[in-house]
């Protein structure tokens, strides 16, 4: 009688779903308000694209708004100027933070500079004081009226790559210290989360540069990750913050009565034997992350599939051969009984409907990036060349005016210049340049939006 209760359970259990927990984020909650605060490096928006990307498809139920506060050329000192009027204004639930490359003072380390050795290093100490005290305000700010401060130490000013910007040796050690300066600073509070990514790029670029010594993970500039440098530091964030690196995983076994023996972030249903081999529905409580080509000289040394994107399906109980396995009646592979048993990780599997899912928002993250960098002008503007000149920057017209003014004395030039038209022709807007970022992050997470597939691993004959 027992075993025959037994039996009847272990089929009703085959037969119907599995609930099983949703992961959940140790730093994010539904809900929300994430904001990035920095400089250019920030404002250009690479490593934020690809923090939004993973938290989108990694948790699209948990619904949390994507800040982007950075401004280029900005300093520990100037967050100080804005972090009222600006970034606590914005009320952030978890704050992002890094600042430093233009603290240091690049031209203290030129090669024709014309200081003395000693000028020089009491200018070098001077700055490192100056940085210290900023960025103990800026972290003292953040962390008190942010649930949870990520502070990322600098990334790498390239000083090695054999390219034509001047090397400017000395700036990337600056950094270095910046970054102990920033993890002592956070060490005497609870709240503060320390991701080294100074040391993450550093190794990333030394291994390229050892097969190619112009290769970098930085841009040609020597300060600007690329998009891959962006990725890297998402990455080494991640493992920093100690998130999921599982997309989902399912483990059944085969047989005339098959079992579903592991689930994680996943409902199974209708598990059944078929044709030598087993189907089921599932129900998938994330998407695996789309990587760009762009991210793969970082992908590469940085084994992202594998610490970060699990998409695992593991079938044990197979007789030996070859198995087709089928998403929603489509063959997006062959493997075999023993790969099944070990387990497949599906995550980069560009055939699967949860990958082109994902693809769509990582194209939807990659467009917010850009409309975001753009609309992060106007800030760049008004901080740095309208400050003083206008105390309401609602007042479009003259806004417009002042820019206008600083445009025709022709005392702009580079970025500058290109800033300030850009303002005049996008200030009247910059309401609606907003609302289309935003719009488009309820884009992204709706195409997140998970949904129930059904598998079949069937035998080849």
């Amino acid at each position: 009688m027992k075993r025959f209760i037994f039996a009847f359970v272990l089929s009703a259990l085959s037969a119907s779903a599995f609930a099983t927990g949703k992961i959940s984020s140790p730093v994010l909650k539904s809900g929300d308000t994430v904001a990035f605060v920095g400089d250019s490096i920030t404002h250009g928006g690479h490593a934020v694209e690809h923090i939004m990307l993973y938290y989108i498809t990694r948790y699209p139920d948990m619904r949390a708004k994507f800040l982007n506060l950075g401004i280029g050329g900005d300093s520990a000192g100037g967050l100080l100027r804005r972090m009222d009027s600006e970034i606590l204004k914005s009320r952030p639930s978890v704050s992002f933070l890094m600042i430093g490359m233009n603290d240091c003072n690049r031209n203290l380390y030129a090669a024709d500079s014309k200081l003395s050795s000693a000028d020089r290093e009491k200018r070098i100490a001077e700055t490192d004081k100056r940085y210290a005290e900023n960025l103990e305000k800026v972290v003292d700010a953040l962390s008190k009226n942010s649930r949870t401060l990520v502070l990322f130490t600098p990334s790498i000013y390239d000083q090695t790559a054999k390219i034509k910007a001047p090397a400017n040796v000395g700036v990337n050690g600056a950094l270095k210290r910046y970054g102990e300066i920033g993890a002592k600073i956070a060490a005497s509070r609870k709240n503060v989360i320390v991701a080294d990514i100074w040391s993450a790029l550093q190794d990333i670029n030394e291994a390229l540069q050892k097969s190619d010594p112009s290769a970098t993970i930085i841009g040609s500039d020597r300060v600007h990750p690329s998009s891959a440098g962006g990725f890297a530091m998402a990455q080494k964030y991640l493992s920093d913050a100690r998130e999921s690196p599982v997309v989902s995983k399912v483990s059944v076994i085969a047989g005339e009565n098959p079992q579903a023996a592991l689930l994680e972030n996943c409902d199974i249903s209708e598990l059944k034997s078929r044709d030598g081999g087993v189907s089921f529905k599932l129900l998938e409580f994330s998407l695996p992350v789309v990587l760009s080509k762009n991210a793969d000289p970082a992908e590469a040394r940085t084994d992202f599939q594998e610490n970060f994107n699990r998409e695992i399906l593991k079938v044990k109980g197979l007789a030996k051969g070859s198995y087709e396995v089928r998403i929603d009646g489509a063959c997006v592979g062959t493997y075999s009984a023993s790969e099944l048993g070990a387990g497949v990780n599906l995550s980069g599997n560009d055939k699967t409907p949860q990958y082109a899912q994902a693809e769509k928002v990582a194209k939807i993250c990659s467009e917010i990036r850009g409309k975001y960098a753009a609309q992060r002008n106007l800030y760049f503007v008004e901080h740095f060349l309208l400050k003083g000149k206008i105390s309401d920057f609602s007042d479009v017209q003259k806004c417009a005016a002042a820019a206008r003014e600083i445009l025709e004395s022709g005392k702009a030039y580079g970025y500058g210049k290109f800033a300030l038209e850009f303002y005049l022709k996008n200030k009247p807007r910059e309401k609606q340049m907003l609302e289309e970022v935003f719009a488009l992050q309820n884009d992204a997470y709706a195409a997140a939006e998970t949904k129930t597939h059904f598998y079949e691993i069937i035998p080849l004959k």
